[in-house]
């Protein structure tokens, strides 16, 4: 018996060439993903934007589970879809809407909308499939049984909502990591006065990396921006008056900035 690989076909494309049947090029499956025109690249872009959506929500619910401080962290399920993290971030937001920013109830519905149009997209079943070229012009969910517009100008559109999505999330997320941050510095208040000891509690912030390649730099190399956190001591209140007095024979500079820290 010959082995032989079994391929898995999946039409990929939403427009049926007037030529089809006669063509003799490769099925569109076997094409690259990035080529241009080619289904399996705007549904590989929607997909790659929903997983960074994903990795976003994960980054939120990492945040928020420092809430707590000085009891540690809560586990995170990482194993969740786009929209299971988003309701898990939504279930927070309304048992604890101080740890959010204004807008963050409607870019979590915004997002949730979105993931539901992507779900619709990435999962319907072809239902004209060509078996020698592999496009399609008609497409089903199978789970709602509704007919979905699969066209390469509504993926793209999806596509682009995802990426809005995620800049301004970029932001809500910043907002956690602030006011999450405050939490915990007045919990390590509390600690430092009742131990009588300086207390250095963590400080949270967004694990995020901005990449610009070497075309949209500008600079011929490409540039990477991470966020970094940084270190807190809190003090008692008696010994933050010693070192404040202390502190004011090396000039009123120095005392300012101990006092603001």
């Amino acid at each position: 018996m010959v082995w032989r690989p079994v391929v898995l076909e999946m039409a990929v494309t939403a427009r049926r060439p007037a030529n089809c049947g006669v063509e003799t090029r490769p099925p569109s499956y076997l094409l690259p993903v990035t080529k241009d025109n080619e289904w399996i690249g705007d549904l590989g872009h929607l997909a790659l934007a929903d997983a960074s959506l994903g990795v976003l929500l994960v980054d939120m619910l990492s945040l928020l589970a420092h809430a707590g401080y000085p009891a540690g962290p809560s586990a995170v399920d990482t194993g969740k879809t786009t929209r299971q993290s988003a309701r898990a971030v939504q279930g927070l937001l309304s048992a604890q809407p101080e740890l959010f920013g204004d807008t963050a109830g409607d870019w979590l519905s915004d997002l949730i909308a979105v993931t539901e149009l992507r779900n619709e997209l990435l999962h319907a079943v072809a239902l004209n499939r060509c078996s020698a070229c592999g496009t399609a012009s008609r497409f089903l969910h199978p789970r709602s049984g509704r007919e979905v517009d699969r066209s390469e100008q509504v993926v793209r559109d999806v596509t682009a909502q995802a990426l809005a999505l995620y800049k301004t999330g970029m932001v809500v997320a910043a907002q956690i990591a602030e006011r999450v941050n405050a939490r915990i510095v007045a919990g390590a208040r509390l600690q430092a006065e009742a131990t009588g000891e300086v207390q250095n509690p963590p400080q949270v912030y967004p694990h995020q990396a901005v990449h610009e390649c070497a075309n949209c730099a500008g600079n011929g190399r490409g540039r990477t921006t991470m966020a970094i956190g940084t270190a807190v001591e809190v003090y008692p209140r008696e010994q933050l008056q010693a070192l404040m007095d202390g502190q004011r024979s090396c000039g009123p500079d120095t005392s300012r900035i101990i006092a603001e820290t």
